[in-house]
């Protein structure tokens, strides 16, 4: 392409000598070389004539003239005669004549003087053209137009052609580490960059040629059609698809080759038909072979070139041929139209180097998809880093999927949680839990503070995850949608909710849910990607110290609200506590726990009525009946006050029935509808009884125009309550031991060895910024808008599924609080049967796609991945990165890619 380009330049009129000069200045003076198109136009008044023009009409009239003549025998004789009239319009018009006088030069120059001495004039050009105009004196053109000078620089062009024959020495220096690939590197990007710029000028140059043809036109359509040439050579009508262009992405499929050991001699071993007379044979010599090349020879190439020079210089010839000389004083003439030729020539060398080095880095493209049998995308990368993950690391920090079963020890599963991925390229298709990098964390003593409203703050202990979500996203592939499920067996229940953790010890649910019998609820999972730690950095140097103070502040605040957490507490056992029985009481006790969560969630029965009350040292079955007599009795107290408060309504409906009958006796018409379809009588309605009075008063008022008002019943059913309470003497032993062991939580001083879980994406974001990790980037986990539940309202019916918004998600939290308020004794008791999974989650995030990352950038992305995986890992675990992986071979491999995380320094 440099040799093509060279060409180009040679018959725009860089010829030897000038070519020399250009170099000298280039590689010996170390001066920026500058192509320039300089133009300037000049229009001048010449004179004015007034011209008779002939009209476009002609009017031709025929006379015939008649003569009589008499001879001498009194005879006459009649002569006609013929003539044709011819009536034309003549016009005076007056001619206004404009001169036009061009002139361009195309020159080069070196360092930033156009017109000092190193000024080496390439074309230059004058021109004039007379222009009439007949309909406005006004200029056809301005009186003088300077052309903004077009300028592309050509240091990089001379810089590769050598100081010794002038022959190109264009080569790729694979030291760099900006060296990616034979068409990612600076070499090339320069070469690209200078064909870009030299085809912008080209297209500009084009552009002011084809502006000078444009006074020729103008001229032409002032001329009389009767001097107006023939035929007009037009520059459109110059075509260059036939010209020979030697830049094509060839190679060569040399045959093997190999050093005759008798001879030293390098030989082709196809060539080598006959065996040899010794025993010795032909080996491949590593010196001789590095040489070898599948790139054209430079004595092809060089025929390429010629050929290319011979099809110049024969279009040259026929546009000499074709267009006015360059002494006609034509402002179109050959040398413009040669110049036109070679810059379309020049563009299209532009494009065919562009399509090359494209089409190279489409054969690695090619050869990779060969070798894989597929073109990867981020879904099987996804796949692959699963597998990759467990063959690196020890199984007890390997990724695990996060889908835990909720359950109390050596019993059947209450339900399970998980958080799903669902793949965009196939949304319809099984969904498969996220991996995450989990910690268990052996001290379950200590507990999280939750606040359920501004009042009442719950207690809760069990076990504690830390989890760490390591994800990846390439740019422009469509990101997979993630949903935390929750599903309940039939027959049992639990209550999850999610929020942030706000503190070492404080855990603020903003959602929450029951879940019992089968039912499944889904959340949508928002991730929003915090700027690495290297972008914030140079985000904020120019800020001033107030203003980085601030951004300080709010990206502290950003990662401590990115802690993420999902608590599950189970039902049974805390109600089990509650009561006071012993554990697994509930567990058969199916009836008598779904009576106590309605009596909990539907009427806010205080716990106090309903716990056991006798001696410790009654037998299990005896405490289990005590609390379902309980239960009983607060049953039928409910229904005894449904009764009692149906009857007040009943009667005030009497009363108001009895008001209209006065009505109806004092001789007023009963309404229209009164008595249509029945026979009763007024008069009986005070025979009738209460119940069947009020039957017939309802029939006549349901069509009456003044409707008596509907019963609504009362939200609170609980006036009083005639169950004995037990004084404190009788409580039993077990509920005295969780109220101590509750009162101590209260006395408990703040526990400096707790981990601080709200510190945790500080120190990842530390360590990155200490690790100059550009990629992965801390993500913040929200829940989405609408979420979808499905129940099963009884064992027969199908599931019902529905959409939950706003208002039905507070719903839901309010009857989670209310069941958490009871089953705590508004905080007062501990919940010790919970799980708490606190989520930490990051992405790495890769600039281009993934085929692009590998190709292009000449990027390993699984050893990507594995090092933002080790980071995390070292961080969550607190654990160096030495003792995470499972053997030596791993620590040599890692340690080869990633040197700077093998430092052996702990995780945080």
């Amino acid at each position: 392409a440099v040799a093509a380009q060279m060409n180009v330049l040679n018959r725009l009129g860089a010829d030897e000598d000038k070519f020399k000069k250009m170099h000298w200045h280039s590689f010996d003076k170390k001066r920026s070389v500058t192509l320039r198109l300089a133009a300037e136009e000049r229009c001048q008044f010449l004179k004015e004539n007034i011209v008779d023009v002939d009209g476009k009409h002609e009017h031709i009239l025929e006379v015939e003239d008649v003569t009589i003549d008499e001879d001498a025998t009194s005879k006459k004789k009649c002569t006609s005669k013929k003539k044709t009239l011819r009536h034309k319009v003549i016009t005076k018009v007056t001619e206004y004549h404009w001169k036009v006088c061009t002139d361009y030069s195309v020159y080069v120059y070196a360092g930033n003087d156009p017109e000092g001495d190193s000024k080496i004039i390439l074309q230059h050009r004058s021109a004039s053209s007379e222009i009439v105009m007949r309909e406005s004196s006004a200029s056809p053109r301005p009186s003088k137009t300077i052309h903004d000078p077009i300028d592309v620089s050509l240091a990089w062009l001379l810089q590769n052609i050598s100081n010794k024959d002038y022959s190109c020495n264009f080569s790729i220096d694979r030291t760099l580490q900006t060296c990616r690939t034979p068409r990612r590197n600076d070499d090339v990007d320069g070469a690209i960059s200078f064909f870009k710029e030299m085809n912008i000028w080209c297209e500009k140059s084009k552009s002011y040629f084809l502006g000078l043809q444009d006074i020729d036109c103008r001229r032409e359509d002032s001329l009389d059609p009767m001097t107006k040439p023939k035929s007009c050579v037009k520059l459109q009508s110059i075509l260059t698809d036939k010209l020979f262009v030697p830049v094509l992405p060839l190679f060569e499929n040399n045959s093997a080759t190999g050093v005759d050991e008798s001879t030293g001699k390098i030989v082709k071993v196809s060539d080598s038909s006959e065996k040899p007379t010794n025993t010795s044979t032909a080996k491949f010599a590593s010196g001789d072979l590095a040489d070898i090349s599948p790139l054209l020879r430079v004595g092809d190439a060089n025929l390429f070139l010629q050929e290319q020079c011979h099809s110049l210089d024969e279009y040259i010839a026929q546009l000499n041929n074709t267009f006015p000389r360059e002494e006609s004083g034509e402002v179109i003439s050959a040398l413009e139209a040669s110049s036109y030729m070679l810059l379309c020539h020049s563009t299209r060398i532009t494009q065919h180097f562009l399509d090359g080095v494209d089409c190279i880095e489409g054969m690695l493209r090619s050869q990779l998809i060969a070798a894989i049998g597929k073109e990867v995308n981020s879904t099987d990368f996804t796949e692959f880093v699963r597998f990759h993950s467990k063959k690196i690391l020890k199984a007890q920090y390997a990724p695990k999927p996060f889908c835990h079963a909720i359950r109390k020890p050596h019993h059947y599963p209450d339900g399970v949680i998980s958080i799903e991925a669902e793949e965009a390229d196939n949304p319809s298709g099984n969904l498969d839990p996220i991996m995450t990098i989990c910690r268990e964390l052996d001290d379950t003593s200590s507990c999280m503070s939750i606040p359920i409203n501004a009042a009442t703050s719950v207690k809760l202990t069990g076990k504690r995850y830390l989890h760490a979500w390591v994800s990846h996203q390439f740019e422009g592939e469509q990101e997979n949608t993630f949903k935390l499920v929750a599903r309940a067996r039939q027959f049992s229940s639990f209550l999850l909710m999610i929020g942030k953790i706000t503190g070492p010890d404080s855990f603020n649910p903003q959602h929450a849910v029951v879940l019992q019998n089968k039912d499944e609820v889904l959340i949508p999972l928002l991730l929003n990607q915090l700027p690495t730690p290297k972008e914030f950095r140079d985000a904020i140097e120019s800020l001033s110290p107030e203003q980085k103070h601030f951004a300080s502040a709010f990206r502290n605040m950003q990662l401590e609200s990115s802690v993420f957490g999902v608590c599950v507490v189970q039902l049974k056992p805390q109600l089990e506590a509650l009561l006071g029985i012993p554990s697994d009481s509930l567990t058969k006790e199916i009836r008598l726990t779904q009576d106590l969560f309605s009596l909990f969630i539907d009427y806010q029965i205080p716990s106090d009525l309903l716990s056991f009350d006798g001696t410790s040292d009654m037998p299990l079955a005896e405490k289990v009946a005590v609390v379902k007599k309980h239960v009983k009795a607060v049953q039928e107290m409910i229904e005894e006050l449904k009764v009692k408060e149906l009857e007040q309504e009943e009667r005030k409906a009497d009363m108001r029935m009895e008001m209209q009958i006065p009505m109806f006796r004092a001789g007023n018409a009963p309404p229209v509808a009164f008595g249509a379809g029945s026979s009763e009588p007024l008069c009986s309605l005070k025979s009738e009884s209460g119940r069947e009075r009020r039957k017939i008063m309802e029939r006549a008022v349901r069509h009456s125009p003044q409707s008596l008002s509907s019963y609504s019943p009362p939200n609170a059913l609980m006036a009083e309550s005639t169950i004995e309470t037990h004084s404190s003497s009788q409580v039993p032993e077990a509920y005295s031991n969780l109220k101590c062991e509750q009162e101590s939580f209260g006395k408990q001083n703040h526990d400096d060895s707790m981990l601080d879980f709200t510190q945790i994406p500080k120190k990842l974001d530390a360590k990155l910024d200490k690790l100059d990790e550009s990629s992965l980037r801390a993500t913040i986990i929200k829940t989405g808008v609408s979420w979808t539940k499905k129940t099963q309202t009884n064992l027969l019916s199908p599931l019902i599924t529905k959409k939950l918004y706003k208002n039905d998600q507070k719903s839901e939290k309010n009857k989670a609080f209310d069941l958490l308020d009871a089953l705590s004794r508004s905080g007062s008791l501990a919940i010790a049967c919970a799980e708490l999974h606190v989520i930490i989650a990051a992405t790495h995030s890769f600039d281009h796609s993934l085929m692009t990352t590998v190709i292009q950038d000449n990027v390993n992305p699984i050893e990507k991945m594995e090092r933002s995986t080790l980071i995390v890992a070292s961080t969550i675990h607190n654990e160096p990165v030495e003792e995470l992986l499972k053997d030596e071979s791993q620590h040599l491999r890692v340690a080869t890619h990633s040197p700077a995380i093998m430092d052996g320094e702990n995780g945080n």
